[in-house]
């Protein structure tokens, strides 16, 4: 390698002007990897003209500058595919190439271009996608494939790509952001305050905060877009839109932190939620869904507490203990905190270029 920096392009399909996980995570992963010594360059489709770069990132709690280019050519209207032909040349000189985008790898696969693929949602990917990615991969042009959960590795293994070339890399959490919030601690009068950030949607447990806002079991503040509306309930508060930079202020004021996932939510069994990292990283316990894939992180009377995603009765038995327990309360969000630090967005970033071979 040469004295110049390593130059990683990262081709993205996140809107700028969108408040998603998908953009949160790619913007905090480019981040990473410049501060670990990963020079990467990211471009994204187009964005308003009177949106400010640097505004955004701010939005988003990151304060350094990146290299971030919009592009024309990766507009929807065109599939990716006149950024792919157009920038064959520049995308032969980088030094490693990295996708999340199974169509854009395709892409990348049919210019005989090697790159690295972060797969996210396995659920959505079809057949004849997922077979195309297979055969690209045991031809090394997808040098490592990169599965948020353990499964969703399962699923590739399973379609036939070779173990042996697969990083499990689950979602990761901005630490510094999380280190001045308040420290936990239980709350033994009145009723618990529980903050959920992120899209409303009955997939995502809706029900299941408006159950224990009808029983009067908790104080509970929805921060985001809603998909389904909540009913009205005097204990429940929604917030439509808060700074994602914002969201440990939130965490700061909680006592609980509840993660209902339902089963039928279209990605569930391969999630890795970023808000569950944030909330580890808050250090306040944490109930969560009974799923595979919520089980690879947190262990229920260890780390959290795990209720099955449809038992009502389960969730405000939860909550009610939080409460009524604060020794266990306690210990689990001093448990969960303490295992945020294998989660920082730092040491994702250095798992993922140690193996594919981007450092020594």
């Amino acid at each position: 390698m040469s004295n110049q920096p390593f130059k990683l392009i990262y081709i993205g399909r996140s809107r700028l002007q969108r408040n998603r996980a998908n953009l949160l995570q790619t913007l905090h992963m480019v981040r990473a990897f410049d501060a670990i010594g990963v020079a990467t360059r990211l471009y994204l489709p187009p964005w308003p003209s009177d949106l400010v770069l640097q505004e955004r990132l701010d939005d988003f709690g990151i304060d350094s500058a990146l290299d971030v280019h919009p592009s024309q050519l990766l507009h929807s209207r065109w599939k990716n595919r006149p950024f792919v032909w157009f920038h064959q040349r520049m995308l032969r000189r980088a030094d490693a190439l990295y996708v999340r985008s199974v169509p854009i790898s395709l892409l990348l696969s049919t210019r005989e271009l090697p790159h690295h693929l972060e797969i996210h949602d396995t659920e959505s990917v079809r057949q004849d996608q997922l077979k195309a990615i297979v055969q690209s991969h045991r031809q090394g042009l997808i040098r490592w494939l990169v599965p948020i959960s353990e499964a969703a590795a399962s699923d590739l293994i399973a379609a036939g790509a070779d173990k042996n070339r697969i990083l499990v890399a689950p979602s990761g959490v901005d630490l510094n952001a999380f280190a001045t919030i308040p420290p936990f601690r239980p709350q033994t009068e009145g009723l618990p305050r529980i903050v959920y950030p992120g899209t409303l949607s009955r997939d995502r447990g809706l029900g299941i905060f408006e159950a224990l806002a009808q029983n009067e079991m908790a104080e509970i503040t929805l921060l985001g877009d809603q998909e389904d509306t909540p009913k009205r309930l005097s204990r429940l508060k929604v917030v439509n839109f808060v700074p994602h930079r914002e969201v440990p202020n939130w965490y700061g004021r909680c006592d609980v932190v509840l993660l209902p996932y339902q089963k039928n939510l279209r990605h569930a069994a391969s999630i890795s939620p970023i808000k569950l990292f944030e909330a580890m990283a808050a250090g306040r316990p944490i109930i969560a869904s009974d799923l595979p894939t919520i089980r690879e992180i947190l262990e229920h009377e260890k780390t959290a507490l795990l209720v099955e995603p449809t038992d009502t009765g389960g969730w405000i038995a939860a909550v009610r203990r939080m409460q009524c327990e604060p020794d266990l309360a306690s210990r689990l969000a001093q448990a969960a905190k303490a295992k945020a630090v294998e989660f920082s967005w730092e040491k994702r970033a250095e798992r993922i270029a140690r193996t594919c071979g981007w450092l020594s």
